[in-house]
């Protein structure tokens, strides 16, 4: 079995301490440069170099999120931040950008790179085309189920890291626009705004009516906590067990990972884990969500969910009894232990005393009844958490606070002590490092007591407050000799200073005089534009299959055949579109599309590369922009693996897609027309606060898909179900290009896709024929044609406005 790795969120210097201190193997952490988590308290430079120093010493791998998606004008800065990294060991780079990790791949070959979560690896076919272009690890998406993930590590070399403990996403990570579609924050540059933490109502569209529920935050999910199954996830076969949480506090850090340390060390010496009421109640009480074993351990729907608080929930520990607001005084009914200091999740500030009857304590415990000075609002059983506990805060904060090593790295000594020699120590430790270090005075005969194995040993052993503890000793002692013990304690001091600065570098990179640069070769050219349409059912297709349209990319499976067989009558060439999620089994279901994808495919998950290339060595993949093609260098990469075309990312602006265009020939493709896709997930709105629904069976509601989200703004966000029972969000307005025709051609786009998911066929034609005639008439959009379009209440999109 593989040595399970503990991996520890750091948002600080502080909870880099907490989790070394409280037993992680490894940390990730962000620079203040293309992190995931803009708003954390990123490090710096300098911090970043004394954190690689501070965890290898310790024994503690450094990994850094650069988990974003890179603008073309940033390729340059992010190779020398980077060479940055690489020269100051930092073991591994965690990227999303498939393109920009491609590029540091070949430019700092033996630098380790770990495949984000975002970069949404669902299947064993995209873990092993991640595997099969360089990548040493891959971070799973948070939706497999552990069957999943045991198939996955069966049939893979590649490291496996799965989410064990933390925040959940309700979409797959790396495929969510919502944040960016509504508030220009977007998850893909580190700055999600988390639109799925606010309220929203389930809308009927059909009647109107709103679909009661008992909360109203109903994207919302509850926060992962697997402590009690990790056996079941070690024995999966992965090989890191990830904590989410770089925006927490230090006190969060050392919690969660001192608990989950005791449960593997607990698996490996017990071969069974068995939680204690105390750990559990820590966790709880330092954040929590309510908890879910999640989808990873079969939970689904209502279950994973939590629609009543989207922030922390607590430990339960009472109810309200009652309430005297003249004496302001709260009487609670104690299910746990509350004391001075603590906080509840009724109002704000600490508990200042607990009163039980006349007596002033500290301290009240389970079964009694008690009071406090209380100014807010409360009623009678209204339920009461916990949400800080002064010990548990107290007893995390001594764990990085007071500079102690509580965690020892075994290492091997042997000192030789000859007569007239110099002595010498060499000290070694576990992963091949070695130091020697000699005495500056020649040892000599002793002239009343000699020297002793016992007392070289005491002296060797005195390592104190250092990160480490001798394993082995080796003692070789001349008899009657003498020599000063400060000198043998010199030495040892000597040789571990020696050690700590041999423990830092990673061993074996052959790249660090090296310097390395970024300059892309402009390479673009001209196509006739060109008018795409991308639909979901037969009667779509028959409506548009006479119009004068380039190619159909379709999507419904069920009706490929039939579908094939029309466009062929028309004479029009009809591509299948694969669903952006296709998960381990489900690749079974796509194998039918196989006969009709030798010669073209539109592909929208890293696994369908390799799934298509193996049917046919000559397919032409037509790149989705779910795939996040946000630059040259990803452009470039799939023109390698084949791509004819590529529709660009939704999130660049204007400017940026022309600034990328020139660095390609490949043709570019762009949504000219349609409600864009924000999320895509395992949870389903309508299914679940309609009839609680735990995707054992399709529904005529799910296939109607007659249900959308209203936010506080009014807003109406249509919900539909795919090939796969899983829901997608789409935006409330359509995007619109029609007007912008001119300009997208001018910056290198010439493919302009019609993108069509709940029009009525009659609105699609006159939507297609529409851009027909505006291609036709030089990009010029006639009167009837800015009428309609006008009636729709579309959008630009990020066309003008872009992301930070």
């Amino acid at each position: 079995m593989k040595n399970i790795e503990l991996l520890a969120p750091v948002g600080s210097f502080d909870s880099l301490k907490a989790a070394v201190q409280n037993g992680a193997n490894a940390v990730y952490l962000g620079g203040k440069d293309f992190s995931a988590r803009a708003s954390a308290n990123n490090f710096d430079r300098e911090e970043l170099t004394e954190a690689v120093k501070y965890a290898h010493i310790r024994g503690v791998r450094v990994f850094v999120t650069t988990n974003t998606l890179i603008k073309q004008n940033e390729i340059e800065d992010f190779v020398e931040y980077a060479k940055f990294l690489y020269d100051i060991d930092v073991d591994a780079l965690i990227m999303q950008d498939i393109g920009v990790a491609m590029l540091i791949h070949d430019l700092l070959p033996d630098f380790e790179l770990h495949a984000s979560t975002q970069m949404v690896a669902h299947s064993l076919e995209d873990v092993k085309y991640l595997e099969s272009i360089g990548f040493k690890r891959v971070v799973l998406a948070r939706e497999l189920t552990i069957e999943e993930i045991k198939h996955i590590c069966d049939n893979t070399d590649v490291d496996i890291e799965i989410f064990v403990h933390g925040a959940l996403c309700v979409c797959y990570s790396g495929g969510c626009l919502m944040s960016s579609m509504i508030g220009n924050r977007s998850g893909n540059r580190g700055r999600c705004a988390q639109p799925c933490r606010q309220k929203y109502k389930l809308i009927d569209i059909s009647t109107g009516e709103e679909i009661h529920n008992k909360g109203d935050y109903l994207l919302s999910t509850r926060d992962l906590n697997t402590i009690e199954d990790v056996d079941k996830i070690i024995e999966s076969g992965v090989l890191s067990l990830k904590i989410e949480g770089r925006m927490k506090k230090p006190e969060y850090v050392a919690t969660v990972i001192n608990s989950y340390r005791q449960a593997i060390d607990d698996y490996f010496e017990n071969k069974k884990v068995k939680i204690s009421t105390e750990t559990m109640e820590d966790l709880y009480t330092i954040f929590n969500r309510k908890f879910t074993k999640g989808l990873i351990l079969g939970e689904v729907g209502s279950e994973v969910m939590n629609s009543n608080i989207p922030n922390n929930q607590g430990l339960y520990v009472g109810k309200v009894v009652d309430y005297n607001k003249k004496a302001k005084r709260l009487k609670i009914k104690l299910d746990g232990t509350l004391k001075k200091g603590d906080g509840i999740n009724l109002g704000g500030g600490t508990i200042g005393r607990i009163i039980k009857g006349k007596e002033i304590c500290k301290v009240g415990h389970k079964g009694e009844t008690i009071e406090i000075d209380f100014i807010g609002e409360a009623r009678k059983n209204q339920v009461v958490y916990k949400t800080s506990d002064t010990d548990l805060i107290d007893r995390a904060q001594k764990t990085y606070t007071q500079d102690k090593e509580l965690v020892k790295n075994s290492i091997d000594a042997e000192i030789t002590i000859k007569l007239d020699e110099y002595p010498q120590l060499i000290l070694a430790d576990k992963e091949g490092n070695f130091v020697t270090v000699k005495g500056d005075k020649l040892v000599e005969k002793a002239l009343k007591v000699a020297l002793s194995e016992e007392k070289i040993e005491t002296q060797m052993k005195k390592l104190g407050n250092t990160p480490y503890e001798i394993d082995n000793l080796i003692i070789n002692l001349d008899d009657g000799v003498s020599m000063p013990i400060s000198l043998i304690n010199q030495m040892r001091r000597d040789a571990i200073e020696l050690l700590d600065e041999a423990r830092i570098p990673v061993k074996g990179r052959a790249y660090k005089q090296s310097k390395i640069s970024y300059t892309p070769n402009k390479q673009s050219k001209k196509y006739d534009p060109k008018i795409r349409v991308k639909i979901n059912n037969l009667d779509a297709l028959k409506a548009i299959v006479g119009l004068e349209i380039d190619t159909i990319y379709y999507e419904d499976l069920k009706t490929l055949e039939q579908a094939v067989q029309i466009a062929k009558a028309n004479d029009k060439k009809l591509i299948y579109s694969a669903p952006r999620i296709v998960r381990n089994k489900e690749y079974k279901i796509l194998e039918k599309s196989k006969q009709y994808c030798r010669e073209s495919v539109q592909i929208s998950a890293l696994g369908q590369v390799k799934f298509y290339k193996e049917n046919s060595d000559n397919v032409n993949l037509n790149v989705d922009y779910y795939l996040n093609p946000f630059n040259s260098e990803t452009i470039k990469h799939y023109k390698k693996e084949g791509a004819k075309t590529l529709c660009i990312s939704q999130e660049l602006n204007i400017s940026e897609i022309k600034e990328t265009t020139k660095y390609t020939d490949l043709e570019i493709e762009t949504v000219a027309y349609g409600y864009i896709p924000m999320m895509i997930s395992e949870y389903c709105p309508m299914g679940v606060l309609t009839r609680n629904c735990k995707k054992d069976k399709r529904c005529v509601a799910c296939n109607e898909s007659k249900y959308a989200l209203r936010d506080f703004k009014g807003e109406e966000y249509r919900i539909s179900q795919g090939l796969f029972c899983r829901s997608t969000i789409y935006n409330s307005r359509p995007n619109c290009l029609i007007n912008e025709l001119e300009e997208l051609l001018d910056a290198g786009v010439s493919v302009f896709r019609l993108d069509f998911t709940h029009e009525d066929t009659s609105l699609i034609v006159k939507i297609t024929q529409a851009f027909i005639d505006t291609i036709k008439n030089n990009c010029t959009v006639s009167a009837e044609a800015q009428e309609l379009f006008d009636e729709l209440d579309t959008t630009l999109g990020h066309l003008y406005k872009g992301i930070d």
